[in-house]
């Protein structure tokens, strides 16, 4: 059977958000980062805490109970592909971390988020959480994961369609609040999820950010299809929390 995409990592992930401009006029494409999510410098303190995976951090209090569907779909695994790679309590990079896990810790999949760019996985000491879908890799063929909804959270959503009314994938959106941010990508239907933290509150903006080289809007080689590159109108969509309706983008 062919393997899932969504947990094989098609690029590198970066640090620092590194755009690439691989097509004309002047659109950024971005191999979709998750930025902070790979530690390049970590203290030695954290170095050796992924060696024992131990920390006084909480791990998730919200976790989501498990559904006959996550029973049928079995013991499945994946394996963090680089070091220093984050478990979080709930999917978005402004959560709190309950560990760093090494290259090529295993993981038990669990479930995955709306949109598939999070994971939900448990470690061998039965800490469950939440990893970049970026950051892990597995040989699996089958269905699925079953979807997870994360509860005690804010989730802002959004959808891109082209003039024609046809979704937009691998467009990539930062919301922000001052230093705060954090990221997510269409999907193939055209919707985006992004989490956040129930505490947070305030105006924040949701705003095109990248253009991944898996978009439906590239082609093989990374570049615009027939070297027309587009963008989100509108590039930028305030929003004050909690935010309840779905926000809309044209690719134009």
């Amino acid at each position: 059977m062919k393997k899932q995409k969504w947990f094989v990592p098609t690029f590198i992930v970066s640090m620092l958000l590194g755009f690439s401009l691989a097509c004309s006029g002047g659109v950024t494409v971005l191999t979709p980062t998750i930025p902070g999510e790979v530690e390049t410098v970590v203290a030695s303190t954290l170095v050796a805490l992924t060696a024992s995976a131990k920390t006084s951090v909480p791990t998730n209090t919200n976790e989501p109970s498990a559904t006959p569907t996550e029973e049928a779909f079995g013991e499945v695994y994946v394996y963090t592909s680089v070091e220093n790679v984050n478990l979080r309590v709930q999917p978005g990079m402004l959560f709190q971390v309950s560990r760093v896990l090494a290259q090529n810790t295993k993981l038990r999949l669990l479930g995955q988020s709306p949109g598939g760019e999070w994971l939900y996985v448990r470690n061998d000491e039965s800490v469950s959480g939440w990893v970049n879908v970026n950051v892990v890799k597995a040989g699996y063929d089958g269905p699925p994961a079953p979807i997870v909804e994360p509860t005690g959270v804010i989730l802002i959503t959004g959808k891109v369609l082209d003039s024609q009314g046809l979704p937009v994938s691998g467009i990539g959106f930062a919301i922000t609040q001052g230093s705060r941010r954090t990221d997510a990508s269409t999907d193939e239907t055209g919707r985006f999820y992004a989490y956040l933290p129930s505490t947070m509150s305030g105006t924040w903006q949701v705003g095109y950010a990248s253009v991944s080289c898996t978009s439906n809007t590239m082609d093989s080689g990374c570049n615009c299809i027939n070297s027309i590159c587009g963008k989100a109108n509108p590039e930028s969509i305030s929003v004050t929390l909690p935010q309840k309706d779905v926000l809309n983008f044209v690719w134009e």
